[in-house]
This record gives structure tokens, C-alpha cells and sequence, in this order.
């Protein structure tokens, strides 16, 4: 969606008929928590709800809707995430789900996983082959942090077009 001079990077729930769900990975772990702090401080943030492998991850980011899952290895060589979906992460998607179907838990407006390793294509190819999931929940992008930067997909290779900054209106935008 374009806004004024870059386009506008989250949609919500009620825009695609679908959970979006949004990879943050990073290698330095301040450098995510720094970022997904200042991105989660946003009011338009308030429907987001942050899945986490790493303990006591809500206390760090002083964020109500983080939630634990314990994380699965990929188990074939192309890396799909399909039998590890049958625990851990996909059982924290499935649990979500289905605590705000049954109105134990406010709507959400997008999913964001918080990871330090998160291949994108993982996740896209699990949410195909997974039909339950894939019918609730669909893979909108990964965000790469290095430093103060995101990166949409992978930063080893970053284009200026590709850095995401801050923006009152539409929250992130490509710069």
C-alpha cells in the first residue's frame, strides 16, 4: 500500500482476511530487543502478538502479548518447518488461534516471531503445506535487524529502497 514516499509494510488482520505474520530475526539480540521495543511502543502495535523461543522475552521487551514457544529444528533438507509445526511454534499458532476464537484473548492484528535464525522461505512454504494454519495465518514478510536497521528479508545484501524506517502514519515504510 503507498503512502506518500514509501510503502507501507504492515497490514492488518482485517485487511487480508488472514493473521499476518511477520519474521524478526537478528543475530545480536540487543540490537532486536532495541528495535522490536521502539516498533511495539507504537498505539497501531496494540493488536500484535510476539512469539518468542527465548525465556522471560515480555519482561525484556516490556510488552503484555508476548508469548513462549519452544522451537523446532527443520527436519528436511529444503528446511521445511512442517513437522516442527506439530510442536512448538505451531502449536503456540494453533493455541492463539484458538484462545481468540473462544474469546479468551483479545483480536489479533498480526503475529510477529521473534527469532534469531528465521529463513522466510521456511516459513511461507509451512504455512502452504499446513492447512490448518494456512487457512488462519499467512506469511507477510522477514525483517532483518543489524545494528539500529531493519532489513526487509535478508541484510547481507541491503539496496537503500530496502532499510525501514519509523513512521508516524503508517509505522514502518521503506526509506
Amino acid at each position: 500500500m503507498a503512502q506518500g514516499d514509501g510503502v507501507n509494510v504492515f497490514e492488518t488482520s482485517r485487511q487480508l482476511g488472514r493473521i499476518p505474520v511477520v519474521g524478526l530475526r537478528g543475530v545480536v539480540a540487543l540490537e532486536r530487543t532495541a528495535w522490536l521495543k521502539q516498533l511495539l511502543r507504537h498505539p497501531l502495535m496494540q493488536g500484535t502478538v510476539v512469539l518468542t523461543s527465548e525465556v522471560d522475552r515480555a519482561a525484556e521487551l516490556d510488552y503484555a502479548r508476548v508469548q513462549y514457544y519452544e522451537a523446532a529444528n527443520a527436519t528436511t533438507a529444503e528446511g521445511c518447518l512442517c513437522c516442527g509445526m506439530n510442536r512448538g511454534l505451531g502449536d503456540a499458532l494453533r493455541a492463539l488461534f484458538l484462545r481468540v476464537l473462544s474469546k479468551r484473548a483479545r483480536p489479533i492484528d498480526r503475529v510477529l516471531i521473534d527469532a534469531t535464525v528465521l529463513e522466510p522461505e521456511q516459513l511461507a512454504f509451512t504455512f502452504k503445506h499446513a492447512p490448518f494454519l494456512g487457512q488462519r495465518y499467512c506469511y507477510q514478510m522477514t525483517l532483518t535487524v543489524v545494528g539500529a536497521n531493519a532489513f526487509m528479508g535478508d541484510a547481507s545484501e541491503p539496496e537503500p529502497s530496502q532499510t525501514l524506517v519509523f513512521d508516524e502514519n503508517t509505522i514502518l515504510r521503506t526509506n
